[in-house]
């Protein structure tokens, strides 16, 4: 699940460098340079980005499939938590709902289902925002660090070498060009 979660944080990072309003100007020249690779990449990662989410948000917990209510279920299940801390985790892991429908309803239009929508309509016709989706991807990251702490496993690192990287990759080829 930390991987899970690690991953949709990097990639989202990735995406909102290449696309956001402060940092798309330096890089914009170079990036239609190699318009071929940015476009694909921007691609991959918001791809990347909404279908990890929704794995990890997913109330389905059949057939073996992998999300925090599956691990919570899990918990509930060899009673690996405290009933009064699993009931708190589950109550913040609820209170993602309505972020979550609206994510589905994205994933659904761009990708899983009509799939030619242009990102800005379909982020429209979910009610969503690329800021909800860092909001939802935050709320995921607090909730998995409180199952560590019911489970007495302390906190984990979030090493974000993609923001780092990313940079990098840019500014080297700023550089070279």
């Amino acid at each position: 699940m930390k991987d899970a979660i690690v991953a949709t944080s990097e990639h989202y990072n990735i995406y909102y460098i290449y696309t956001n309003y402060r940092d798309r100007p330096k890089y914009v020249k170079i990036m239609n340079r190699y318009l071929g690779f940015f476009r694909a990449s921007i691609s991959a990662q918001f791809t990347a980005t909404l279908l990890t989410l929704s794995k990890v948000l997913d109330k389905n917990t059949k057939n073996n499939r992998i999300s925090m209510y599956s691990l919570l279920e899990s918990a509930r299940k060899h009673e690996l938590i405290e009933p009064s801390k699993l009931q708190k985790i589950e109550d913040d892991l609820n209170g993602t709902n309505e972020m979550f429908l609206k994510l589905q309803v994205l994933r659904n239009n761009q990708f899983a289902h009509l799939g030619n929508l242009d990102s800005k309509k379909a982020f429209k016709i979910a009610g969503i925002s690329p800021n909800d989706l860092k909001k939802l991807i935050d709320l995921s990251i607090d909730i998995l660090q409180s199952i560590y702490h019911a489970y007495d496993r302390g906190d984990f690192p979030f090493d974000y070498h993609s923001n780092k990287d990313t940079y990098s990759l840019l500014n080297d080829l700023l550089r070279n060009k």
